[in-house]
């Protein structure tokens, strides 16, 4: 029933979902202290540090377009691709095809949830995700992203292998890596200047596989008016020192994300110590 009533939800029309999003963004900002705490810490530190504008009411009317914009993608899967503008399309579609394989990095930016169907569109495409805690979340995901190109994998032992054998196979692959990883998986490495535990999967997968490294956001337009995909790849390795390496692939992050600060998912508790984990550095 609840999957029906999302389903109908999502069925009107791209601009009138994201503003009923935005209210609805606007509503938690407004009713939950920790929510707004955490937004507004995390926007204020990264506008500090890279001197973007502090909007954080904004931030959170965004965050709530997020999930609109999700549930759209998901209810409308081909007009949704007709609602995206591609930067360096040509290069997109080469490295897709090439036949060696493909890393592709996004973070939780705009309509991030558009991307593997972008590459999808060109060639098989394996995605890693984490699963949601509430089961019903989790099932309503799976169905709604089925696609005949496109796999979704947890992140665990068996999704891992999966990944590799795509990458082997010269296919594309995919992975959130702004999401903070079980302890033992991730290093701290500055993110907007504040240590943040960050994975050290995709630098790993890289190393073993040697295979291009592509970063991609997808921006948001104006009221249902689609996405903007900008790429950027990756001149050479990550280097040896895994912090480094991750540091490094969060300023690619930083750099996508300052273009558009407002469109970050800065709710997301992404300066939390993972159980176990040890004690980020003190400067």
């Amino acid at each position: 029933m609840l999957y029906f009533i999302l389903r109908l939800f999502s069925s009107i029309p791209l601009a009138a979902l994201q503003v009923i999003g935005a209210c609805i963004g606007l509503l938690i900002y407004l009713c939950s202290p920790q929510y707004r705490r955490r937004l507004y810490k995390n926007h204020q530190n990264a506008a500090s540090y890279s001197g973007f504008k502090l909007t954080p009411w904004r931030v959170a009317a965004e965050s709530g377009m997020m999930i609109a914009d999700t549930l759209w993608i998901w209810r409308h899967p081909k007009s949704s691709i007709n609602k995206v503008s591609i930067e360096n399309l040509d290069q997109i579609i080469e490295l897709s095809k090439s036949g060696n394989g493909l890393i592709v990095l996004a973070s939780h930016l705009g309509g991030f949830e558009i991307v593997p169907r972008i590459f999808a569109q060109h060639t098989r495409a394996t995605v890693m995700y984490r699963p949601a805690r509430k089961e019903w979340v989790n099932d309503l995901m799976l169905k709604s992203r089925k696609h005949s190109q496109m796999v979704f994998v947890e992140a665990n032992i068996g999704g891992v292998r999966q990944i590799k054998r795509a990458l082997v196979k010269g296919e594309v692959v995919g992975l959130l890596a702004d999401q903070v990883p079980s302890v033992g998986d991730g290093v701290w490495a500055k993110f907007f200047n504040q240590y943040a535990y960050t994975t050290t999967f995709p630098i790993k997968l890289a190393r073993q596989a040697n295979v291009a490294i592509l970063f991609v956001g997808a921006e948001r337009l104006g009221l249902g008016k689609g996405w903007r995909i900008r790429s950027r790849l990756m001149p050479e390795a990550f280097p040896d020192c895994l912090v480094d390496a991750c540091r490094e692939m969060n300023q690619y992050f930083e750099e996508m994300i300052v273009s558009k600060p407002h469109q970050y998912m800065w709710s997301y508790n992404r300066y939390k110590r993972p159980a176990g984990a040890e004690i980020a550095p003190i400067e």
